[in-house]
């Protein structure tokens, strides 16, 4: 059986070893395991990823290729899951501050039957909305997401966190972890993703373009498109909203200080 590893399917394919590990962390495909614990893919496996590069390129987003594919939905499910996690996370924050959703609704400026939901997990959450809710409830909003294990001093390249972030197109790793003054990411963005609307938070953040091209709007009024190496640094008050204007992956390292994600 002929083994692809992550270097020779990006090169097959004219597609970055990044894009590779994203649709992976989509379930758009699942890796096999060497015995020396390198990635690799099967024959099959290259096919099916011949066919989800030739769908990503006439613009079909990771759902739709799941669909497409038939690809098994137990990622799905498990997203599913998260979101009635974080939607009852938010609830007990809620009931335990003594504030009404309607209470909520006024200090987030969402509605009232959009809570319902949210606290039922049965819609997604952008990052503006998960923003405004924390806000609200004074908390920052990796308060949501549960922490695993001992914070680490040192974090390998293939050995970071995922924060699950209920946005289709995006993922975010962790830079740092721990009670930190600094609070680090590293953003995976697809073609057309971004936060959907604008938000604010305390604080000031610092974002560098690895791969690819992000557009930032900040009060509505400034617009920037930053490429590879391009940096921007702004006060987080100011309102805010991004989105990858590409065709390609775009690769991001967003700092937040203090940590107010």
């Amino acid at each position: 059986m002929k083994k692809y590893f992550v270097g020779d399917i990006s090169k097959i394919l004219n597609v970055s070893t990044s894009t590779i590990r994203f649709w992976e962390r989509e379930g758009l495909i699942k890796s096999k395991r060497s015995k020396g614990r390198f990635r690799y893919f099967t024959e099959n496996d290259l096919e099916t990823l011949k066919k989800i590069k030739l769908l990503k390129d006439k613009g079909y987003k990771s759902e739709a290729i799941k669909e497409i594919l038939k690809i098994d939905k137990s990622e799905t499910s498990n997203e599913i899951l998260k979101r009635e996690k974080i939607g009852d996370k938010i609830k007990r924050l809620r009931q335990r501050n003594k504030i009404s959703v309607k209470e909520l609704a006024k200090k987030s400026g969402l509605s009232v039957s959009f809570l319902n939901l949210v606290e039922q997990g049965k819609t997604n959450l952008s990052v503006g909305n998960l923003k405004k809710i924390a806000n609200a409830l004074n908390v920052n909003t990796l308060y949501f997401f549960p922490e695993e294990g001992t914070p680490r001093e040192l974090i390998r390249a293939g050995e970071r966190k995922s924060i699950f972030m209920d946005i289709k197109g995006v993922r975010m790793e962790l830079l740092a972890e721990g009670n930190t003054a600094m609070e680090p990411h590293l953003f995976y963005i697809e073609p057309g993703a971004g936060s959907e609307e604008f938000y604010t938070h305390k604080g000031e953040e610092f974002i560098y373009v690895l791969m690819g091209k992000l557009k930032i709007c900040i009060e509505g009024k400034t617009e920037y498109i930053l490429g590879p190496g391009d940096s921007l640094y702004f006060e987080s008050m100011r309102p805010h909203k991004w989105i990858n204007p590409t065709d390609n992956m775009t690769v991001v390292i967003w700092v937040n200080t203090p940590p107010t994600f």
